[in-house]
């Protein structure tokens, strides 16, 4: 097998289990809140338990990738980026899955790639296509019909979940726009190590 076709292969599981782990991800939460466990609590926890796997990546990111070196203002920006897409996106993501469903909730959160490609016509003054444009459309309009049927099934609070996990997707989205620069010159996983811690 071709250095190649084998470096396609451990992408492809790589990708595979990272999208396993993230949709399984609200499985368990709602699992631990059957057992009591409020939404602080939770987070903490979880981030308790990656930490040293964010730090263990940090220290070997940091003596493979060549990347310059951080300044005042890049810690700031990496600090600001950190508490908008993993603390915050996180906290919104559990504190709606308080209300509404884990398949709703993997659909709404899934929503934010149409939110990185509103914000980049909105501010990286990029343009968007017809294709995009109908793709945004399936979205919204496949996540309106899941939206109705549980709001139809008498949930409560279903709006006001999806509301926190749409809050969510946002938070996410913008840290993925904020760190498009850093991420060129922090290195990719240095810069997610250090975001994430």
């Amino acid at each position: 097998m071709s250095v190649s076709r084998q470096t396609q292969l451990a992408g492809l599981l790589v990708t595979s289990l990272g999208a396993l782990g993230f949709s399984a991800k609200a499985i368990l939460v709602k699992l631990a809140y059957r057992h009591g466990v409020d939404t602080i609590t939770l987070l903490a926890l979880r981030m308790l338990f990656s930490a040293p796997l964010f730090l263990i990546l940090l220290w070997w990111a940091s003596s493979r990738e060549k990347s310059s070196k951080l300044g005042s203002k890049d810690r700031l920006v990496i600090v600001a980026i950190g508490l908008l897409g993993y603390y915050g996106a996180s906290l919104f993501d559990f504190l709606g899955l308080q209300y509404i469903t884990a398949a709703l909730e993997r659909l709404v959160l899934f929503l934010y790639p149409t939110f990185v490609v509103m914000f980049s016509v909105t501010f990286l003054g990029q343009r968007i296509r017809r294709l995009e444009i109908a793709g945004l459309l399936a979205s919204y309009g496949g996540i309106a019909l899941v939206f109705i049927n549980d709001l139809n099934m008498q949930q409560s609070n279903v709006v006001l979940g999806t509301c926190w996990v749409l809050l969510s997707a946002l938070c996410y989205a913008g840290y993925l726009i904020g760190s498009g620069r850093l991420v060129q010159r922090v290195g990719s996983m240095r810069f997610a190590a250090l975001s994430s811690l």
